[in-house]
C-alpha cells in the first residue's frame, strides 16, 4: 500500500518534490530562541523537512523524505542511512519544543507552547528509501504563511555544518541580522545555542557549558568559525564584563561575500551593510561591495517572485536559467513579459526562459525631409541716374556730420 493509501494520512496531500540547496527556509522569529535540544541529524531532518513547505501553503502536508536526495544534499553515506533517519524521525515526535509568548485563539495574554517538530512519521518496509513526516499542527503560524516577523535562509548554508551550536547560532543570527548587532545574556546564549538540559516539559534542567572558557572553547568559537566558513554570514563578537568576570557579548552580523563563489548556486541579500558602531575598541565592519549574487538575490526578490507570482519550485527554476544562462539572459526575458500586457506573467515567463524568446524588434518611420529655406527675393532694378543722385545724397550727408563735428556753421541749402 503506497504512503497515499494509508487511512490515517489520505486527507493529506503529499509532498514528493525534493529540496535543493538553494531551497528557502521561512520561520518565525521565534523559533530563533525556541528551547529544543536537537543533535545535528535531527536539526537537519526537520530543516529539510522545513524546505519543503511552499510560501503559499496554507496548510501542512505529508512530507515525503526520499533518502538518497537527503544524503546527497547533506553530505552523507546513504548506506544504512535509510534505518538511522527514520529512527530520527520517530524520535523528533517526543522531544519536546518550547515557544514562549505564544498566543492560542482567544487568548488575550501570551502563554508558553510545549509541543514537538513531527506530528507523527509513517515508515515505509526496509528498502524502500523513503518514509513520511507530518509536522505539529501547532507551528502553523510559525512556517505557514509567514509574512511578519520572520527570517529566510537557504537550505544549503546550513545543512552540511557539522555542529548543532552551528545551526542553532546561524539561525539566531539570521534572526538578528538586520540590526547587525545584537547583545545577549550568557544564559540565554546557552538556551539559544540548546546548550542546557531540558526535563520532559521542556523546562530547563540545568545549564551546560556553565563556565565561560568552556562555552567559548566548544560551542562559541568553533561555531563562529564554521559559519564564517560556510555560510553567507560573517560573525565576531565582543565581551563584556563585570570585573573580571564575562557577563554578556555583542555579536556583530555583516555579509560574508568571499563565500558567494563556493555556494555558487545560493544568493546573498543585496542591500550592503553599513559601517557598523563597534564597541570595546573593536575595528568597524566595512561595507560590501555588490555581487553577482547581490545582483540575483535583487533580480528574484524584488522582481520576478512578487510581480510574476511564482512559486518557491519556480523560483528555482529561474535560478537553474540564472546559473546556466547568465543574469543578463534572464533580465532579458522579463523585459520580454513586460513589453505587453500578459494574462499569466508567471506562465510567460518561464516560457521566454525555455523558449528564448525575443523583444519585438521596432522598425523606425523614416525620417522627414528636412524643410529647405525659402529663396530671397532679388533687389529691384534701378538706373544709374537715379544710382547718381543717391550717391550724391549720401555724400552731401556725410559732409554736413563732418562739418556738426568740428563746430562749422552749416550751409543754407539753397544759396
Amino acid at each position: 500500500m503506497s504512503l497515499e493509501q494509508q487511512p490515517e494520512f489520505q486527507s493529506l496531500e503529499v509532498v514528493e518534490y525534493q529540496p535543493r540547496r538553494h531551497s528557502t527556509i521561512w520561520k518565525h522569529n521565534r523559533l530563533a530562541t525556541a528551547r529544543h535540544t536537537l543533535t545535528p541529524r535531527e536539526h537537519k531532518l526537520v530543516l529539510y523537512v522545513m524546505s519543503m513547505i511552499q510560501p503559499e501553503d496554507e496548510a501542512f502536508k505529508l512530507y515525503r523524505i526520499n533518502v538518497a536526495d537527503f544524503a546527497a544534499i547533506a553530505g552523507l553515506d546513504k548506506d544504512h542511512l535509510y534505518e538511522e533517519l527514520r529512527e530520527v524521525a520517530v524520535g523528533l515526535k517526543s522531544k519536546p519544543l518550547v515557544i514562549e509568548g505564544h498566543y492560542e485563539a482567544g487568548d488575550s495574554t501570551p502563554g508558553v507552547l510545549i509541543t514537538s517538530w513531527f506530528d507523527a512519521a509513517f515508515i515505509q518496509p526496509n528498502g524502500s528509501g523513503s518514509f513520511g513526516v507530518t509536522i505539529s499542527p501547532y507551528l502553523k503560524p510559525y512556517l505557514l504563511q509567514v509574512k511578519r516577523e520572520f527570517f529566510k535562509y537557504n537550505l544549503g548554508y546550513v545543512v552540511r555544518l557539522k555542529s548543532s551550536y552551528s545551526i542553532r547560532l546561524y539561525e539566531w543570527a539570521k534572526r538578528w541580522q538586520f540590526a547587525a548587532k545584537r547583545r545577549i545574556e550568557l544564559d540565554e546564549l546557552r538556551q539559544v545555542l540548546g546548550a542546557v538540559e531540558l526535563n520532559k516539559m521542556g523546562g530547563i534542567k540545568k545549564y551546560l557549558l556553565v563556565p565561560y572558557k568552556n562555552l567559548k572553547a566548544r560551542a562559541i568559537d568553533p561555531a563562529v568559525k564554521e559559519l564564517n566558513a560556510n555560510t553567507e554570514v560573517s560573525i565576531s563578537y565582543a565581551e563584556h564584563k563585570d570585573g573580571k568576570r564575562v557577563v554578556a557579548l555583542t555579536f556583530l552580523f555583516r555579509q560574508n561575500s568571499k563565500n558567494a563563489a563556493k555556494l555558487d548556486t545560493m544568493h546573498l541579500p543585496h542591500d550592503a551593510q553599513m559601517e557598523l558602531e563597534i564597541e570595546l575598541g573593536q575595528k568597524p565592519v566595512l561595507a560590501t561591495a555588490e555581487t553577482d549574487s547581490d545582483r540575483e538575490s535583487a533580480l528574484l526578490e524584488a522582481k520576478v517572485q512578487p510581480e510574476f507570482g511564482l512559486n518557491a519550485r519556480q523560483v528555482d527554476m529561474v535560478r537553474e536559467f540564472i546559473e546556466k544562462q547568465g543574469l543578463e539572459y534572464v533580465r532579458e526575458k522579463i523585459a520580454v513579459v513586460d513589453s505587453e500586457p500578459r494574462k499569466n506573467a508567471a506562465r510567460t515567463f518561464l516560457a521566454a526562459l525555455k523558449g528564448d524568446w525575443k523583444l519585438p524588434v521596432k522598425r523606425k518611420p523614416p525620417p522627414k525631409p528636412k524643410s529647405q529655406p525659402s529663396p530671397q527675393e532679388p533687389l529691384p532694378e534701378i538706373s544709374d541716374g537715379e544710382w547718381a543722385k543717391q550717391r550724391e545724397k549720401a555724400l552731401t550727408t556725410l559732409n554736413e556730420f563732418k562739418k556738426s563735428m568740428r563746430g562749422a556753421p552749416k550751409e543754407d541749402a539753397t544759396g
